[in-house]
């Protein structure tokens, strides 16, 4: 993936500045490496248009990858135990003088220089040849962001071509004047614009409803998650607090008799696969005699028929030819009449592209996406027409075929979108932080990066690789989501270029490549994960199992690490384990009940980068926490008054978060020059009936939040701290 060389070279050229001292001794050829790498950079974006198709240059920028990240893990080791051993900067003399650590590294330093030598030679093998890698890049920012959201409004409609009369017939039968709760269910495969209909439906009648909600149920549902976001829905900014933390009877109950009952209501579940699914949440949605609807989509007829044996079933079709070329012309050439947009001596590659989408709505936006970065021109079209492979699989060859046409900034912004869940609403903030933290976003001239890293976002929905699910009132991206056959996608080519794995409930099985370096999985089999050979794993987040004892306490590059269920079996084993991760940033141990015991863990002394703890389960006594520690969640933890004596000395202590019986005295006392940094506190459902705050504590409190705090009677605390809290 051409995408890595760019940022391997940045983070060598920050490193070279930033710890210049260390590096003094290697600094030659770390500096060699990042100038070849840098020029090998010219040559990528031609292998990367050829590595679909051709072997051995698809190897070739393996190899690329490959040696960067091992130059990477090399000089990031070294720093990292230059600084362990000699911490502070006035020692690092005496560091850097070793022999022996100096003679090794400039031993693989020697061997990675080696290794890109032969690489550069084999360049000219395959066929990989010079090109202006800034062109494409430089003139995508001649559109701007508000002239692309302009474009984005307009091409709304038209993702309902040849949908008009479908529209006015699943519109009008949640209209009747039948006092039932009826349920009209759309379905259809994959990409024929089921969700598409159902919002543009939505968006007509809500107005028409008391209340309304919008909500994706997927192939992983969790009946939990669907019911919160039914609420969220529904509510709007009156949904409680915390509903998070309920449990799904809890939550069914709230919904159905707090917020939906003697409501008129609209519910739209989008992307139901079971009748199980189905038979979950009907339960929750009364049935008050008042002309509440529900609308469902799903792919498969049986479970359309199963929600309501008596309703209206509306079938997706695929579209007609000249549906399908209006949708094709409107995306293309965005704005103008679709009858007359293409120039006629394109026609005739245009429906020959055309005709490989077969009609789906979903291929001929990706397609169409790609020909509108395209020169308008015979050659252009042609040479993308000859890039279709003929297939079975056509739809997915298509869309395969827009993600090898990504610019190479573009691939990985693409392919990180695969590690969230099927069918989930991920926030535009969020996404932009990650890819900005993953070192996916280069800085350009004086844009700030959120600003490019926002463009790399509405590039990738203009070209319908993203999905936009909601929108700021600005007109920016709110929210959005990626349709599950490019996300299927965006998992196989990540697989393929070892930038992540996503293992679900069926698949036991293990990558056998030692950059794998984040691994989400899900595992409610007996099965799991072989982490041997997965040495330089960052981010590791699994249902406890067996590869604890097998394989956690050599993953010492891990930085971030969640363990989720039952770790009752290895209350000897896991302590020891963490206790081998000096490189920790951040701790999650998340149970299923709160009263279950989660492991008395040995000092957390040698861990000084461990700045975040996420601890569900009983303790009842603290250990040695981090002596960097800044942000810190407990739930259930049952601790007593001398907890917090041990919490308010933590000096760099941010963030505390304390729920769900985590403090368990009647008291909590807040002494003189404790707490000294704390910004935020948050107490959620605590049995405490008296809180006291003596004057020079929590002097640089921000926020305070009180929720569920019902036995909390007497409140004694500064002036300045009482101005802060909010209650709920």
């Amino acid at each position: 993936m051409s995408s890595v060389v760019p940022n391997i070279v940045g983070k060598l050229g920050d490193l070279l500045i930033q710890e210049a001292q260390l590096l003094l001794k290697v600094r030659e050829g770390v500096e060699w490496i990042k100038n070849e790498l840098k020029w090998m950079q010219r040559f990528l974006k031609d292998a990367d248009s050829k590595q679909n198709t051709e072997e051995l240059v698809k190897k070739w920028v393996s190899d690329i990858r490959d040696v960067s990240y091992e130059i990477e893990d090399v000089i990031e080791t070294f720093i990292y135990r230059q600084k362990r051993r000699h911490g502070l900067v006035g020692r690092v003399k005496r560091g850097i003088s070793e022999p022996k650590t100096r003679h090794k590294v400039g031993k693989q330093i020697e061997q990675i220089k080696q290794k890109i030598s032969d690489i550069s030679r084999r360049r000219e093998t395959y066929g990989i040849s010079d090109i202006n890698e800034g062109r494409q890049e430089a003139s995508s920012w001649i559109r701007d962001l508000e002239g692309r959201r302009r474009d984005s409004v307009m091409f709304e409609e038209a993702q309902l071509v040849g949908q008009h009369e479908e529209f006015r017939s699943v519109r009008d039968q949640l209209m009747t004047e039948e006092q039932r709760r009826r349920v009209i269910s759309i379905f259809g495969i994959g990409g024929s614009g089921k969700t598409a209909l159902a919002k543009k439906i939505l968006n007509d009648v809500k107005v028409h409803f008391d209340c309304h909600a919008l909500v994706y149920v997927s192939q992983q549902y969790k009946i939990k998650d669907v019911l919160v976001r039914i609420i969220k829905g529904v509510a709007g900014d009156s949904a409680p607090k915390g509903i998070e933390k309920m449990d799904e009877v809890d939550l069914g109950l709230m919904l159905r008799d707090k917020y939906l009952r003697r409501k008129r209501y609209l519910v739209v579940l989008d992307d139901i696969w079971t009748r199980e699914a189905w038979d979950s949440l009907i339960l929750k949605l009364p049935d008050d005699g008042n002309k509440s609807r529900v609308l469902v989509t799903t792919r498969i007829r049986d479970v359309a028929l199963h929600a309501d044996p008596s309703g209206h079933h509306h079938e997706m079709r695929l579209l007609n030819d000249d549906e399908s070329w209006e949708l094709f012309m409107k995306k293309i050439f965005l704005g103008k009449d679709p009858l007359t947009a293409c120039p006629s001596e394109l026609k005739e590659k245009g429906w020959k592209i055309l005709k490989k989408c077969g009609g789906l709505p979903l291929a001929i936006l990706v397609l169409g996406g790609l020909l509108a970065t395209k020169d308008k021109s015979e050659r252009a079209w042609s040479k993308v027409l000859e890039s279709i492979p003929e297939s079975s699989k056509q739809c997915m060859d298509i869309l395969a075929l827009s993600y090898w046409d990504l610019p190479h900034y573009l691939k990985p912004c693409f392919l990180y979108v695969g590690l969230f869940p099927e069918d989930y609403e991920i926030s535009s903030g969020k996404l932009i932080r990650l890819w900005i933290a993953e070192g996916f976003i280069q800085q350009k001239g004086n844009k700030v990066m959120e600003d490019v890293a926002e463009y790399y976002l509405e590039e990738l929905v203009s070209r319908s690789m993203i999905q936009v699910a909601s929108k700021k009132s600005n007109g920016s991206i709110h929210k959005c989501r990626i349709h599950d056959l490019l996300r299927e996608l965006s998992i196989s080519e990540a697989r393929e270029n070892n930038f992540f794995a996503v293992h679900n409930d069926n698949d036991t099985s293990s990558s056998s490549t030692s950059e794998l370096r984040y691994l989400h999985a899900d595992f409610r089999s007996e099965g799991h994960p072989h982490l041997s050979n997965l040495r330089n794993l960052q981010t590791l987040r699994l249902r406890a199992g067996s590869w604890i004892e097998e394989g956690l306490g050599k993953l010492t590059n891990l930085r971030k690490l969640g363990i989720f269920g039952d770790v009752s079996s290895y209350h000897e084993t896991l302590p020891y384990c963490i206790e081998k991760l000096r490189n920790l940033r951040s701790l999650k141990i998340m149970r299923s009940w709160n009263r279950n015991p989660i492991p008395p863990f040995l000092p957390f002394t040698n861990h000084l980068d461990l700045y975040k703890m996420y601890l569900h389960g009983s303790i009842k006594k603290l250990p040695e926490l981090p002596p960097n520690l800044v942000e810190l969640y407990l739930l259930g933890s049952e601790l007593e008054q001398d907890a917090i004596s041990t919490l308010e000395k933590l000096q760099h202590l941010k963030i505390l978060r304390l729920s769900f019986d985590s403090y368990l005295s009647k008291k909590l006392i807040c002494s003189p020059g404790g707490f000294l940094r704390l910004e935020l506190l948050d107490l959620n459902w605590l049995p405490l009936e008296e809180w006291i705050v003596e004057e020079g504590a929590m002097v640089s409190l921000k926020s305070v939040q009180l929720f569920s705090m019902t036995a909390l009677k007497t409140v004694t605390v500064p002036k300045r701290v009482r101005g802060l809290l909010k209650e709920g």
